[in-house]
């Protein structure tokens, strides 16, 4: 034990990168929306630093309902592009949680990629998170596939939403690393629906409010709010075994071929 404390003593103090989430999926009402949601709410409760990205420019739907921790973004043209990739870039005290409308997908990865951005956001202690909401449509795991080998630096995390498909075949959704495991969102009944629904309802403030017992919205709400902190925790432990283990740091290449 006095040996672990001093060789615990004896590491440099770990800088935590501030997270960057992106909720995507190439295809329309999956759910995304509803996860960036729970997302903004689950981080703003917690009494962090937030910012969120709407990029659902016909249908602002994240940004509609948070107005003041949320910014609606068009990157159809470059100027939507730079303006994105710079407030990204520029903040590392704020998780931002970014909501990737299935129209801008193609778009969004391929800006990232051509720019270099993960290896700029990581060697400024920002961490880029995928949120990649999984389906069985053959074309959606051809699109991840496809996304992982386009950005191998990034870290990408599958989630599986209950109410639009059952069953989840790991072998097709692999995580980039096995800490980042699997998000589970249960799936939702038409009552809990409607009740999450309303345009005044809050998650988090739900949470606080339990008249007569928990229910049925707060066992669901609870679920998904655990799977976050577990997830978080589990990023946190595999970056200190990876320090731990004297892990090479990725080189910084820049944001290359970025012209603003």
């Amino acid at each position: 034990m006095r040996r672990f404390r001093r060789a615990c003593r004896k590491q440099p103090a770990m800088t935590q990168p501030a997270p960057l989430y992106i909720v995507a999926s190439p295809r329309p009402r999956v759910g995304k929306t509803l996860i960036a949601r729970l997302l903004v709410e689950f981080f703003h409760a917690e009494g962090r630093p937030l910012v969120g990205y709407d990029l659902n420019p016909r249908e602002p739907a994240l940004a509609d309902r948070f107005p003041h921790l949320v910014w609606p973004v068009d990157i159809a043209e470059t100027r939507g592009q730079v303006e994105l990739f710079d407030r990204l870039i520029a903040d590392n005290r704020s998780t931002r949680v970014i909501d990737l409308g299935y129209g801008r997908f193609d778009q969004f990865f391929a800006v990232m990629a051509e720019i270099g951005f993960v290896h700029e956001a990581r060697h400024r202690a920002i961490e880029p998170i995928a949120l990649f909401i999984s389906d069985p449509a053959a074309a959606t795991v051809r699109s991840y596939a496809e996304l992982r080998g386009r950005l191998p630096a990034a870290t990408f995390v599958p989630v599986h939403n209950e109410s639009v498909s059952v069953m989840f075949v790991k072998e097709d959704f692999p995580p980039s690393r096995p800490e980042c495991g699997l998000i589970r969102i249960p799936r939702l009944s038409p009552i809990v629906r409607g009740v999450i629904d309303r345009p005044s309802f809050s998650f988090a403030a739900y949470m606080t409010q339990q008249p007569g017992g928990p229910t049925e919205v707060h066992q669901w709400i609870g679920q998904i709010f655990a799977g976050f902190r577990e997830l978080e925790l589990r990023l946190l432990m595999g970056r200190l075994s990876a320090s731990l283990t004297g892990a090479p740091p990725l080189q910084r290449k820049g944001l290359q071929g970025w012209k603003g």
